[in-house]
């Protein structure tokens, strides 16, 4: 009989194959950690990532970056590349170009959505897609600032809408997906925390917008929120849920990290203590069954060997940067990528 199964196996290898093929589409976020180029953009403050300045960034630690970002989302995949990449901390197109044409991810086929943004330091946010997986419908790059202050500049909200195809592709629809990166705590968590509420607001509004014209559509914030689960601009502005609430609404969002707040994992780690500040946040008509595809209600961090180092100062590990102030420390990325599949 062993032998009968072996034999059908191997006469027949591709049904094998796609009986267990992948059933689902994954959804990958990813703070890069100061993606830069070598060359100063004029009007940017970002002279130290330039082989003369202060981070001594040369084209072999850039080109070196690029491999190491593409191996993160390749390995972030399991087995496929994802078919969505929200990230941040790029600093323009050119970097984009080149992560996707002369890295391991050139064999994806992906396409990048992204635009310059006002950000002071010239980094920006930006989406990858399959195109295979996904066709774009339209974009918008959504400011985010105070009309009665012009010195107030952060970076733009990144706005598609797109068909997502199912991985059987007997199922497509329309997603809207929101790629977030909020200002930082810098000057203190509390002081600073009106930014990330502005910030929210405005994704909050175009949220309501969608739905008011389609109560069950598909929508993903995904992005560095600069802020846990149960911090004000998510909480209170987004108003994003714990996925395991016991009725979940249509047109109310909930925060599929919000189960990671306190726990001894994240995708960030600070003074030895673990974080989830980088959030995939969905509408809930992906999450009862309303829709035609179904998202998982938990996200992961991915935190493969590759993408840790020693934690020496507050023992077990953290995620291997690329620098600690000016010291080069030839890692990925200070932050871990987080993703969601969507069956």
């Amino acid at each position: 009989m062993r032998f009968k199964l072996i034999l059908l196996i191997s006469c027949f290898p591709f049904v094998f194959l796609e009986t267990f093929a992948r059933e689902y589409r994954r959804i990958v976020f990813y703070n890069v950690e100061n993606l830069f180029d070598t060359r100063h953009d004029e009007g940017k403050c970002d002279e130290e990532f330039t082989p003369s300045g202060r981070q001594y960034w040369t084209h072999t630690r850039y080109t070196d970056k690029l491999q190491k970002i593409s191996r993160a989302i390749h390995a972030a995949g399991e087995g496929e590349f994802p078919a969505l990449v929200g990230l941040c901390e790029v600093e323009n197109g050119q970097v984009l170009t080149d992560l996707v044409n002369k890295t391991l991810l050139a064999g994806a086929d992906y396409g990048i959505v992204h635009q310059d943004s006002p950000d002071i330091r010239g980094i920006d946010v930006a989406l990858l897609y399959r195109r295979s997986c996904f066709r774009v419908l339209g974009r918008q790059f959504i400011p985010v600032g105070i009309p009665q202050d012009t010195s107030f500049r952060t970076r733009d909200v990144l706005y598609v809408s797109g068909v997502l195809k199912s991985a059987d592709t007997l199922r497509q629809d329309t997603f809207h997906l929101f790629v977030c990166h909020f200002p930082s705590m810098s000057g203190g968590e509390r002081q600073s925390e009106w930014k990330r509420k502005l910030a929210a607001a405005v994704v909050k509004y175009h949220v309501d917008s969608i739905q008011l014209q389609n109560p069950r559509a598909a929508i993903v914030l995904m992005g560095d929120f600069n802020g846990k689960a149960d911090r004000p601009a998510l909480k209170t502005v987004l108003k994003a849920q714990k996925t395991d609430s016991r009725r979940i609404e249509n047109t109310r969002l909930y925060n599929t990290g919000y189960y990671l707040l306190n726990a001894a994992s994240g995708s960030y780690k600070y003074r030895g203590e673990w974080q989830t500040i980088d959030h995939i946040i969905v509408s809930g008509v992906l999450l009862n069954g309303g829709h035609a595809f179904r998202a998982e209600k938990r996200l992961k961090p991915y935190a493969a060997d590759f993408l840790m180092e020693e934690d020496k100062t507050y023992f077990g590990y953290k995620p291997w940067r690329t620098f600690v102030g000016p010291r080069y420390l030839g890692g990925y990325s200070d932050h871990l990528p987080v993703y969601l599949d969507i069956h």
